[in-house]
């Protein structure tokens, strides 16, 4: 697990995640236990309440499943944990404080 690359790819700034950042995440998970742990990572920053940091941790999870160096093993990672399922549909849901208007 690259954990700089993770934390700058979800950083609580508004600007885009930089695409190569996705690439190197992915190609990072050679083996089942790095993609628990970026797995992991990524779930407990949902757990965050800045709106660009759910909406990024959940691009990187989405990212990286779909990329074919993982090989399926972040797909199954997500899937064989209830509580990452339950984390990402809450933050799927997450609809932030309103605006002062």
């Amino acid at each position: 697990m690259n954990k700089s690359a993770l934390t700058r790819a979800t950083d609580p700034s508004s600007a885009p995640t930089p695409g190569y950042l996705y690439n190197d995440i992915s190609k990072s998970l050679t083996s089942p236990q790095s993609c628990v742990e970026t797995m992991n990572f990524l779930v407990s920053r949902l757990s965050k309440n800045n709106p660009h940091v759910k909406k990024k941790s959940l691009k990187v999870l989405g990212k990286c499943a779909a990329h074919p160096a993982s090989r399926g093993m972040m797909k199954r990672a997500v899937v064989q944990n209830p509580v990452a399922i339950g984390a990402i549909k809450d933050a799927m849901a997450y609809r932030g404080s309103a605006d002062a208007v």
